[in-house]
C-alpha cells in the first residue's frame, strides 16, 4: 500500500523504480547476448552456432548461461517442411535458446 501511494505522489521514486528496472532488462539482455559456445560446452551441451543454441542441457545449465529453457524442442526444427517426413521421428530434444540479432 505505501509503495503504490509513493509511486503515486513521489517523483524521485518513480525515476529510481524506473532505472532499476531498466538495469534489470539491460543485465538479463547481456546474459543473453554474446558467445555462448564455451559455456554451452562446460555445461555438457552441443553448441549449434547457426542457430545460437545449446543442446542437451538441462533447465538449471540453461538458466545459468542465460539461455531460454525449452525442453522438449522437434529435433526436426531446423530442416525444411519438404524433408522433415523422411528423416524425422517425433522425440524431445533439451534446447537452451539465445537471443539472435539476425538470420
Amino acid at each position: 500500500m505505501n509503495l503504490v501511494v509513493m509511486w503515486k505522489t513521489n517523483k524521485d521514486f518513480r525515476i529510481i523504480v524506473l532505472l532499476l528496472m531498466m538495469a534489470a532488462i539491460f543485465y538479463f539482455l547481456s546474459l543473453m547476448i554474446g558467445d555462448k559456445s564455451t559455456q554451452c560446452r562446460e555445461a555438457g551441451g552441443t553448441w549449434l552456432k547457426k542457430y545460437r543454441e545449446c543442446e542437451n542441457i538441462g533447465l538449471k545449465e540453461c538458466f545459468n548461461i542465460g539461455g531460454i529453457y525449452n525442453f522438449c524442442a522437434s529435433p526436426c526444427r531446423h530442416y525444411r517442411e519438404e524433408s522433415i517426413a523422411d528423416v524425422c521421428v517425433f522425440k524431445c530434444t533439451e534446447v537452451c535458446e539465445f537471443i539472435r540479432l539476425s538470420k
